[in-house]
């Protein structure tokens, strides 16, 4: 096996159309469940010279005979169930094909072709993701794992700290939970120095999400010879028993009119 490429996973089925653009068609081998297909699943298509790994954008069904969706065969007998599923009938998945492993050359490119058709597809497996996304080191921190899959996904953190990040979801979504997660991992791995402007109180101290009686560490318990806490409502932390490590005061002088007129509620 060529260094870096990958083993095979489950098997899924083989290429039968497709294009780059609109992505490839699979038709699902027969003892495979279309149930267990999902849009968002990693696979990788295995090609003569490239490995191709993309995404499950669609999951449909098919049949060789039209007629079958105006009288549909009896499916309560196992018999001809087992005979129609997979031949007359069957599941097909459309895959976005997003990079390629170059087995000549040992290097990840940006996707601009096709497998040839009958290319065998198969589930991504730990280390296809490895491969794409590195595997858990100094550098990189494990924030979860692919739709479906066992595998961990580990971030870079030295190229996450060089790039203009943002955490977005609805409410309830787990927002918090995943910053701390990632602070934890800049902290700890000591790739970048983070400045938070922690308007609730979530990431200092210890803290309780919203509609949950259990209590968090942050990350000033977590890393109190890491993390400094400055505070401008001195009066508010002694009341909870807390000492943060500076007491922010802004001078009279330092305020400019701008300032307040910021604070302004606006008329329109």
């Amino acid at each position: 096996m060529t260094q870096g490429y990958s083993q095979e996973g489950k098997r899924l089925g083989i290429v039968v159309a497709g294009s780059l653009s609109q992505g490839i068609e699979v038709k699902l081998d027969s003892q495979v469940s279309i149930e267990d297909m999902a849009v968002g699943r990693y696979v990788s298509i295995e090609g003569k010279r490239k490995r191709f790994y993309g995404l499950i954008t669609d999951v449909r069904l098919g049949a060789i005979d039209p007629r079958f969706s105006i009288n549909p065969p009896d499916m309560s007998d196992p018999f001809i169930a087992e005979v129609v599923i997979g031949t007359s009938a069957f599941g097909t998945i459309k895959v976005l094909p997003r990079l390629i492993w170059d087995i000549t050359s040992s290097a990840m490119q940006r996707t601009k072709t096709v497998p040839q058709p009958f290319q065998i597809v198969n589930e991504a497996t730990q280390r296809d993701i490895d491969l794409i996304f590195g595997p858990e080191d100094e550098k990189r921190l494990v924030i979860g794992n692919p739709l479906d899959m066992e595998a961990k996904l580990c971030l870079d953190l030295e190229l996450f700290a060089t790039l203009s990040n943002g955490v977005f979801g609805k409410s309830g979504t787990g927002k918090t939970f995943f910053t701390h997660h990632l602070l934890n991992g800049l902290i700890q791995k000591s790739k970048a120095v983070s400045l938070v402007f922690d308007m609730h109180s979530e990431y200092g101290w210890s803290w309780r999400p919203q509609g949950s009686h259990q209590e968090f560490k942050a990350l000033k318990q977590l890393f109190p010879s890491k993390v400094a806490v400055f505070a401008l409502d001195e009066e508010n932390y002694r009341r909870r028993g807390l000492s943060p490590d500076f007491i922010v005061r802004i001078g009279y002088d330092q305020i400019e009119p701008a300032d307040i007129a910021i604070l302004k509620e606006s008329d329109s």
